[in-house]
Parts: structure tokens; sequence; C-alpha cells
């Protein structure tokens, strides 16, 4: 596009994914808990664990070496293979002519990049939550009561839940729990409640308070984040972040997005650039040729996996 009147240089692809992504940063909690993987194509093949290494068919125990003699030769069973073919998720935003041309377009523009980078994190959000949840494991677990009860015990709950990650010849151990935001505040209800010693709570149940994101409970070994949206009340996500059991692949087409994007953040109270990979976010302006409008298009192309079922847990009864 011909970079010519007063706000036309707001329209190009540096920019709006810049902006974008300073929205989207703060929403994009899922991505924390998956391993991205950028792929060169828009299909791509992905493994998954059918079995443990301690489970193993296959597993053979050593055996006493004498001289002259030949240990067993051993063998295991291959991971399986999938195939999948990326998705592509975006919109459009129509702006008049009349909206460009003015001085003050430039924050129309700016809003229309702004609300872009929060749909897009929320749905990113949505599109792996949706796949860590249809892809996990039900844990043998029955909590005390909901969180909402004066019966409740949350970070009991949250205690036996940290050995249910545990499975033999699996390398899995908890380290978040992901909950709606509700079920946060009833646990930091509960924490605030509880009639013990500073240091008790602190180095064993956890001290409540903070920002309202999320809590660490010290005898669960696990951080509990609330989110607004993504997780329905009353469920609770384990997973190890760590060792991610979830993989998100993404393509990125260098004609409509860029492979790095730096934009500005918030960090320690202080303004900064920051450098990520795109994961996927692609970004496209034209004018229409009967009426002039610019039409403002942003999609995502990408696909969570999950690659082994054990190393995410997902109940209900909190």
């Amino acid at each position: 596009m011909t970079v010519s009147g007063t706000n036309d240089r707001y329209l190009r692809s540096d920019v709006a994914l810049r902006v974008a992504y300073e929205k989207m940063e703060p929403y994009l909690v899922a991505l924390d808990f998956v391993r991205p993987v950028p792929e060169s194509d828009g299909k791509f093949m992905y493994i998954y664990n059918d079995t443990s290494k301690s489970g193993d068919s296959k597993k053979k125990q050593p055996v006493g070496y004498t001289q002259g003699g030949a240990f067993p030769e051993i063998d295991f069973s291959r991971p399986s293979t999938a195939a999948a073919l990326m998705e592509s998720n975006g919109f459009s935003v129509r702006l008049p002519r009349n909206v460009i041309r003015q001085d003050a377009g430039k924050n129309e523009i700016m809003r229309c990049y702004e609300n872009a980078g929060f749909w897009l994190a929320e749905w990113l959000n949505t599109k792996i939550l949706a796949a860590m949840t249809g892809g996990a494991t039900t844990p043998s677990w029955t909590p005390t009561d909901t969180w909402d009860s004066t019966s409740a015990t949350p970070v009991e709950d949250l205690r036996l839940l940290k050995y249910q990650m545990r499975r033999e010849g699996y390398p899995y151990r908890l380290t978040d729990v992901l909950v709606d935001v509700e079920n946060l505040s009833e646990l930091e209800a509960y924490l605030t409640a509880m009639d013990i010693s500073a240091v008790k709570q602190e180095r064993i149940y956890g001290m409540p308070g903070g920002n309202g994101d999320s809590i660490y409970v010290p005898v669960a070994g696990c951080t509990v984040t609330g989110l607004d949206s993504g997780i329905t009340e009353g469920y609770a996500l384990a997973v190890d972040k760590g060792n991610p059991a979830c993989e998100y692949h993404y393509y990125v087409d260098p004609k409509f997005g860029t492979a790095r994007i730096t934009y500005t953040t918030m960090q320690d109270g202080k303004k900064t650039q920051k450098t990520v990979p795109n994961m996927g976010v692609h970004f496209k302006s034209f004018e229409e040729d009967d009426t002039h409008d610019t039409i403002m298009q942003f999609w995502v192309e990408g696909k969570p996996v999950v690659i082994n079922a054990y190393g995410i847990l997902y109940d209900n009864g909190i």
C-alpha cells in the first residue's frame, strides 16, 4: 500500500503487530504452560507418548555380566506420530475513509489494534485451554467439598492433587493449577480466615493477598492462578510448567507477519522494549476500491496438541 496520507503510516504491519502484541501480552496466560513449536509450513507432524518408560511392555532388567558373555540386546516401544493442519482464525475491521484522513484517525486505528490484540489473546487462551482440558487425564481425586463451602479444605485438596500428578515412569510434577477467578477468590478467603501462626501460614498453607492473579501454596508445591475465562468455575486444571505436556505449533507467513516482534511493556514498574517470537499472528490492510474504506485483517495461524495426557489433570469438585 502506498504510504501517502496523514495516517497511512500507522497502517503498516510492523505497527499493527507491535501494538497488538502490547495488548496481547498480559492476557497470554495459557502460553506459559505449552511448548511453542514454530513450523515452516501449514501442516506438521508431532509425537505423542502412549506408554511410560517404567510401564513399557518391552522393558528389560539388566543382567549379570560374565567374561566372554554378552549383554542382552534391548528394544523399547516407539512413540506414536500424528499429522495435523494449522488452523487460521481471525477477523476484519473496517475504517471509513473519513476516519483515516482525519488528524484524530490515528487514535481510532490504535483502538482497533488494541481491541484486536485483546480478542486474539482471549481466543488463543481459550483455544489452548480447550485442547488441554480435552486431552487431560481425570485424576482419582475427590475434593472434600466445593471451595465456597464452610467445610471445604482447599489446601488439602491441592496437596492430594500433587500426588495425583506423580506416576511411575513419567517425569511430571505439579507446579501450577489453573482455576476460574471465583475459585481463586474462595481459596484466598479460606487462607484469610485461618487462625494459625504467621510462620506456619507462610511456609505451609500460603499467604493470602496479592494482585488477585495467583497464590502460591507451599505444601502443595504449586501456584494457583485464577483466569477470567477458559476454565469453568468449579474445575481445576493441573499442569507441570517446567515440562509441558501440550505443544503449540504455529506458522508465520512472511508476507503478513514477522518471525519476531518488538514491543513496549512494563517490567519492574518501568517501560522496556521486549522482543519475542511471533506466535502466528498476521496482519494485512488494504483500501476497498468502491468505498475507499480501509479493511484491516488480523488472524492467528496455529494449533495446540496434547502430547501426553498424564502431564495434564482436569476435574471438577472445587
